[in-house]
């Protein structure tokens, strides 16, 4: 056998064992740092306490993020190499301002990995809330999906917490004490949306905590499915819709509520393959 054909015979074997091998062979998307149930518990896992982790080993992604220390854990959206997070630290000069880095720590994270080629495309075709967008992207993909892009949104409405998810206090049965900021409206403005949706029956308890947390204890939950999207809000439509976000053009982070309504854009979006903690492959150095 010549080595031109030993090579498109290791070539094939290695596309079907991604396609047709065990789960755990398939390539891993989403990734997941740290504990999503943890940010829900407002808790901080030690095994992610004294880690970083770098933004530009991301390809997008979301959850929860600090910079420069814990007490500053905010809603969060990684994008070209960078995250921007909503800052909770209540003595800072930037308290509640969005601020970015490529370095930051995170208790719960979920992201696409470099690497992964299995994308598409969705454009907007007509008005679309949240709740129609999960429903149409799961038709498309029972599994799952991650998605990210550009959209214009009207109306806008944007929400995050205003105080670190670190006490042991849990966001959800506490939610007067986080959401103490009121939710930000726009009638209409550009965003660079990031989002996840996926079925409850991929998700399920299987003994893994990354996997049996990843996306119990996220805010938008629905029968059938969760949905976890965050947002950019932009000072503008961006002049490149192909490139990551410009900083001078970010005004803020945080959670969509459901009644946004999406009118234009396109997103691209990653099929649910194999979840997998992560946390190596996202370390600073």
């Amino acid at each position: 056998m010549t080595a031109k054909k030993f090579g498109i015979l290791l070539g094939l074997v290695a596309l079907a064992t991604v396609v047709f091998g065990p789960p755990w062979w398939r390539p891993a998307n989403p990734c997941v740092i740290g504990d999503l149930s943890a940010r829900a518990r407002a808790q901080v896992p030690a095994a992610v306490q004294e880690i970083y982790f770098d933004a530009q080993k991301l390809r997008f992604g979301l959850g929860s993020a600090a910079v420069g220390g814990w007490d500053g854990l905010g809603d969060a959206l990684a994008a070209g190499g960078n995250v921007w997070i909503r800052n909770t630290h209540g003595g800072s000069p930037n308290y509640y301002a969005t601020v970015s880095n490529r370095y930051f720590q995170s208790n719960g994270f979920v992201f696409v990995p470099p690497g992964i080629g299995d994308e598409q495309r969705w454009r907007v075709a007509s008005p679309t809330s949240l709740t129609q967008l999960r429903e149409e992207l799961m038709k498309q993909h029972s599994r799952g999906v991650m998605f990210a892009g550009y959209a214009r949104l009207a109306p806008l409405r944007l929400i995050a917490i205003a105080h670190a998810a670190i006490d042991g206090r849990p966001v959800s049965k506490n939610a007067p004490y986080y959401y103490t900021r009121p939710m930000q409206s726009a009638p209409e403005a550009w965003a660079y949306v990031v989002g996840l949706v996926a079925a409850n029956d991929f998700v399920t308890p299987t003994g893994h905590g990354w996997m049996s947390s990843l996306l119990g204890a996220l805010p938008f939950r629905r029968n059938g499915g969760t949905t976890l999207v965050h947002a950019l809000r932009l000072r503008a439509a961006p002049e490149d819709f192909h490139a990551a976000p410009r900083r001078e053009n970010v005004l803020a982070v945080g959670q969509l509520m459901a009644e946004t309504m999406l009118v234009e854009g396109e997103l691209t979006l990653y099929p649910v393959t194999r979840v997998a903690a992560c946390e190596a492959t996202a370390r600073a150095p």
